[in-house]
């Protein structure tokens, strides 16, 4: 083997395992962060991960780089949900599973969106990804709409704030209502806001 594919070699073998003690410590920081460390210190994720306090501390420097994952992760994680096909005919049966739809995703990222509103003022990565999933929400409440529905500014910007995860924090974790109250207390307001004969 000649020198220079050894260096290569050598080059290769360092890749890996900083990619890979990167994931480690990714995935450390979305346990904690499950668990309800807002924002973990390197010691935890140290431990959690199993490397070196010189490795995190090294990582740490770069949080955006981190955060940028961690949101890739849970985007990853969520997309299954968000992604399949509304399976019905009538625009209302397809919002009701808009709803469910959404509730069960604020299940799974709340521990990380809870963390998101804290951090994001003090990361660009965060505050960008937040403001993208808020505009992807809209656009898939607007798409399920009739045009009489879309059409009435007030009423969007109702049932936005209705079906965000501000007011399911708010009845989960404020209020501790369980999933299936915090459901039925949304979809109470949904079908009080939109008009009777609209949905038939």
């Amino acid at each position: 083997m000649s020198d220079r594919e050894s260096l290569i070699d050598v080059t290769d073998g360092r890749h890996l395992r900083s990619r890979d003690s990167k994931q480690k410590i990714v995935s450390a920081m979305l346990e904690l962060v499950r668990e309800g460390h807002i924002a973990p210190t390197a010691e935890e994720v140290a431990q959690r991960a199993n490397v070196g306090l010189r490795t995190v501390f090294r990582r740490f420097k770069d949080m955006e780089s981190l955060y940028a994952e961690m949101s890739l992760a849970i985007s990853e994680k969520v997309a299954p949900v968000v992604d399949g096909a509304l399976a019905h005919d009538h625009w209302w049966d397809n919002l009701n599973q808009l709803v469910d739809r959404r509730a069960k995703v604020y299940e799974i990222v709340m521990p990380y969106r809870v963390a998101a509103e804290v951090l994001k003022f003090q990361s660009a990565v965060l505050l960008t990804h937040h403001r993208q999933i808020v505009n992807d929400e809209r656009e898939r409440l607007l798409s399920v709409l009739p045009r009489n529905v879309v059409k009435d500014q007030p009423l969007i910007e109702a049932l936005e704030a209705t079906l965000s995860f501000d007011m399911w924090n708010q009845l989960r974790n404020d209020q501790r209502l369980t999933e299936i109250e915090a459901g039925d207390v949304v979809k109470r307001i949904v079908t009080s806001l939109l008009p009777q004969n609209s949905q038939k």
